[in-house]
């Protein structure tokens, strides 16, 4: 996504598509459960791009908070929640991202601004829907949300002494525990108590996490050490890094 476009991929082929004008400096997208409808975070827009896949056409725009960074959508397909981080630059009551923008799939209006942390850089999902987990860097918390009634919980320090985050965040399949990155630690969060458990030493600068289907490994991308930890979700054990390429910012896993 560069140049405010989204360029669609036939995956039968890998032949590319069209390239889809949608806002400025496109940051992040997520894709609604049936297929229908990819959702565009714009972070130098502060929109939301709605594109239908059938025909790859963008709606009009949502209006979001500052500098939407991440999105996530509930597993009915019916919200989208959209992180507005901000520009990380401080107000004098602070920085000037602190909402989360909850979007009606079926009428594509934002809702209220949820009030999380200072600067909401990442979001996902419990499996069963019931509730949003909002990672604010620079608050050094995840913020709970009710999306039931769009209600933020108590905030969960995750990012005690030295490290600083938290960044991404992920979800066992099975919705029992929340994994979130700091500067070289991971961070299990029960969400039965919402109670941050032990953290578990990774590499320099964890900036990417995904877990497997069937929720037994938490694969965690280590930027500034050029490696992937294994992590054992049912112990929250490190295994041997694995070696990959300079800067590694992302991964995936097949289902």
């Amino acid at each position: 996504m560069v140049s405010g476009t989204v360029t669609p991929i036939t995956a039968a082929t890998n032949t590319v598509g069209t390239p889809i004008p949608v806002g400025r400096r496109p940051y992040a997208i997520a894709i609604t459960p049936d297929g229908s409808t990819a959702y565009v975070a714009n972070y130098g827009s502060n929109t939301v791009t709605p594109i239908t896949t059938a025909t790859n056409r963008p709606g009009r725009p949502i209006p979001v908070g500052r500098g939407p960074s991440a999105i996530a959508i509930t597993p009915d397909g019916k919200t989208a929640y959209v992180a507005d981080s901000g520009t990380f630059l401080y107000t004098g009551k602070g920085p000037d991202g602190v909402f989360v923008t909850p979007i009606s799939t079926a009428t594509n209006r934002p809702g209220r601004p949820i009030r999380v942390g200072d600067s909401p850089f990442a979001i996902a999902v419990t499996p069963d829907g019931k509730t949003a987990y909002v990672a604010n860097v620079d608050s050094e918390t995840v913020t709970p949300i009710s999306t039931a009634t769009n209600t933020p919980g108590k905030p969960i320090n995750v990012a005690p002494g030295p490290d600083t985050g938290p960044l991404p965040i992920a979800i066992t399949p099975d919705g029992k525990t929340a994994y979130v990155t700091q500067s070289t630690t991971i961070t299990p969060i029960s969400i039965a108590t919402n109670r941050p458990g032990k953290r578990i030493r990774v590499g320099d600068s964890p900036f990417a996490i995904a877990i497997t289907p069937d929720g037994t490994t938490a694969y965690v991308a280590n930027v500034n050490s050029g490696t992937v930890t294994p992590i054992n979700t049912t112990t929250n054990t490190a295994g041997k890094p694995i070696k990959a390429g300079a800067g590694p910012i992302d991964l995936a896993i097949t289902p």
